[in-house]
């Protein structure tokens, strides 16, 4: 899947995600269960290598992965 955005869309898209990703954080500091805590460990990993290439782009480089 191939997604075009504008630069400001990606500067807000960025921003959401590091929100996201802060909030993540926080999730998994105060969850119990393994498997759950696990499941959110796995979303902030897929979130924080999304966020790597969303910076990338935004520098000028194409990402394509």
């Amino acid at each position: 899947m191939l997604l075009e955005l504008s630069a400001v869309e990606a500067r807000e898209l960025k921003e959401a995600l590091d929100n996201e990703l802060r909030e993540l954080l926080t999730e998994i500091s105060r969850t119990d269960e393994r498997a759950y805590r696990d499941l959110l460990r796995e979303r902030h990993g897929r979130l924080e290598q999304l966020t790597r290439r969303l910076e990338l782009s935004l520098e000028g480089s194409q990402v394509y992965a």
